[in-house]
């Protein structure tokens, strides 16, 4: 749901499918505001995950990897996902959750607000009526630029690899995510 609560009806009766169904791929961003808003280090809630894409490195030419919320082995929802009593679930870090989660179910789409297709939720589930469309643009168009500064952190950072000929941990990953200045990894590989 939108941080307007715009989406109210579209989460009132949320079992959480989508918290279990759908890999959650974050943001440096997103990572930082978690990290910052629950105390707690990214190795509690992030996993990496081997992608056929541009991603991470650990070693130069080693595989790429996406930065993902951790799952439940015992469920496989979401790390933050909170059981209730009758069959319902909700965010536990929903003030900090990643703008994915935020903007969920929307997308932007040559500048308009529209619905994803084929979401787990079902066809029925929104209402763009009813919702605060100005404020998902807003946090979309925020999604966007996070999703490029991301791009930015990431070439910097598989350029210190590179250019160490460095065997990273995850956890050189994780503390370079806290830690590196923005502005810095921004500058000189731009998009």
């Amino acid at each position: 749901m939108n941080g307007s609560g715009a989406n109210v009806a579209g989460c009132a009766g949320c079992a959480g499918k989508c918290c279990r169904s759908y890999v959650v791929g974050v943001t440096v961003r997103d990572v930082r505001a978690l990290a910052e808003g629950i105390a707690m280090h990214p190795s509690d809630f992030i996993r990496l995950r081997d992608i056929d894409e541009e991603g991470f490195r650990l070693q130069p030419g080693g595989p790429a990897k996406e930065i993902c919320l951790q799952r439940r082995p015992e469920t496989g929802a979401c790390v933050f996902l909170m059981e209730i009593a009758s069959g319902r679930a909700r965010c536990g870090v929903y003030a900090h959750r990643p703008m994915v989660c935020s903007t969920f179910p929307l997308r932007l789409q040559r500048g308009v607000v529209t619905t994803r297709e084929n979401t787990v939720c079902g066809p029925d589930s929104w209402n763009l009526a009813t919702m605060d469309l100005p404020a998902y643009r807003r946090d979309l168009t925020r999604d966007r630029s996070a999703r490029a500064e991301h791009r930015q952190v990431m070439r910097a950072w598989n350029k210190v690899v590179e250019d160490r000929d460095w065997k990273a941990t995850p956890h050189d990953l994780y503390e370079y995510l806290l830690n590196c200045p923005l502005e810095a990894a921004a500058q000189g590989h731009e998009d």
